[in-house]
């Protein structure tokens, strides 16, 4: 068989329909061209435009495709258009751009394997290599993924997004910078729906919230758990739930549920919580955590709440004990000043003559304030309702454990942070 080929030379193409039938049911016009040139090899008829290229594809429902090229290669047999230098795809509010596509016109498919940038509203992302199915409005990326968009940055290995409901999925080595809030977030994958300004990460989640501090001194925060989700409303707030970790310098805590919201400073933690701050453990039903100017200055714990530290490390069945139905721990300059206990206050604590033990106080109240100078217990003060006894040495000694109050417990595996990581002491 005898393979030919010929060369039509056209100057100046305006107005021209590709005769191919998508399935859409509509063809391919060209809008504009600066020289076409036609061939045919093995058979197939190839138009070759050149110069200000300009395609439409109408859709009988709507959402036609616009592509813009330098140059373009159209196989009319196949229905594909190789597409050339500043390569523009336009769908509605989606916009492809490229050095590099192919479009194709049976399946109204483009692909971009030479870089591609997808720009919808104040969203652009940047890709090695991506796809979009004109038909479902859907797009694959895949290769350094970033997308930035007002408020965050996100990047991943590949993404597939969708343009009902500003979806997308990412995969693969996952990180989400908000410069406004310092805050990053990483993961082995995520969704957002970005109509309704929600991201869940499902796996491996971690957080981190870093705090200037002063001027020299960087404070960071990091949490870990299970599952994160993240809310854009009025304010940010993010959600952890199963086997929450969180430290930040003296401040560590552990959870099964946290909320968290940055630009307020505010973490609240439910289910089990426990707060270990220096040598001092908080545990209650819930506890809020609040920062005032990115400094540590409250810690709230209501129902069942319990304050316990260890005033001697040597005597390790000892351990000062304060509960109530609420506590309240005031903080300055990062440092524990006092706690308040109310609602059936009871407090146990042990004195010391100098460095030897001297027996133990139990009492309670209405409310009983500790005050602390240099993270040590400085005065107890008890109102309303005041009861007390004290336990000479002799009658203490061997027996600590008879003596702690109820509900108490003192928990290992307290979490540390690691530079950016979260470890288990």
């Amino acid at each position: 068989m005898t393979r030919w080929r010929y060369t039509l030379l056209v100057i100046g193409v305006t107005g021209f329909t590709i005769p191919l039938t998508a399935q859409s049911g509509r063809p391919v016009e060209l809008r504009s061209a600066t020289q076409l040139n036609v061939r045919s090899v093995a058979g197939e008829e190839v138009r070759d435009f050149v110069g200000n290229v300009h395609f439409v594809q109408p859709s009988e429902g709507g959402g036609r495709v616009q592509l813009w090229c330098d140059r373009a290669q159209q196989y009319t047999k196949q229905g594909r258009i190789e597409l050339t230098g500043n390569v523009k795809i336009v769908q509605d509010s989606v916009t492809l751009r490229g050095r590099e596509g192919t479009y194709f016109s049976k399946s109204r498919n483009a692909m971009m394997l030479a870089g591609v940038t997808l720009e919808r509203d104040d969203m652009t992302l940047t890709a090695l290599q991506g796809y979009y199915d004109a038909n479902a409005r859907r797009a694959k990326f895949y290769g350094e993924v970033v997308v930035v968009d007002s408020v965050s940055t996100t990047r991943c290995d590949s993404l597939t997004y969708f343009d009902e409901g500003d979806r997308s999925i990412a995969v693969g080595r996952v990180s989400i910078v908000s410069p406004k809030e310092r805050v990053t977030v990483f993961g082995d994958s995520l969704a957002h729906y970005g109509d309704i300004d929600y991201t869940i990460i499902p796996k491996n989640p971690r957080m981190v919230h870093a705090d200037s501090v002063s001027q020299d001194q960087i404070d960071t925060l990091v949490v870990v758990g299970r599952i994160m989700e993240s809310y854009r409303d009025t304010s940010v707030r993010y959600i952890v739930k199963d086997s929450v970790l969180l430290a930040r310098n003296g401040l560590s805590a552990r959870s099964g549920y946290a909320s968290y919201w940055p630009a307020e400073g505010l973490a609240v933690l439910l289910q089990n919580p426990v707060v270990w701050y220096e040598e001092n453990q908080i545990t209650g039903d819930s506890v809020a955590i609040a920062m005032e100017n990115q400094r540590l200055r409250r810690v709230y714990v209501a129902g069942k709440a319990m304050a316990v530290s260890r005033p001697d490390t040597a005597l390790a069945e000892r351990f000062d004990q304060l509960t109530g139905r609420e506590l309240t721990l005031f903080f300055g300059g990062e440092n524990l000043e006092r706690i308040e206990a109310v609602r059936n206050a009871i407090s146990l604590y042990y004195l010391f003559d100098g460095l030897t033990p001297n027996g133990v106080n139990r009492s309670s109240g209405d409310r009983i304030i500790v005050e602390f100078t240099d993270g040590l217990v400085d005065e107890i003060t008890v109102h309303g309702g005041v009861e007390g006894t004290y336990r000479p040495e002799d009658l203490v000694e061997k027996r600590e454990r008879t003596l702690n109050l109820d509900g108490f417990r003192w928990h290992g595996s307290r979490p540390k942070r690691h530079r950016t990581e979260i470890i288990l002491e």
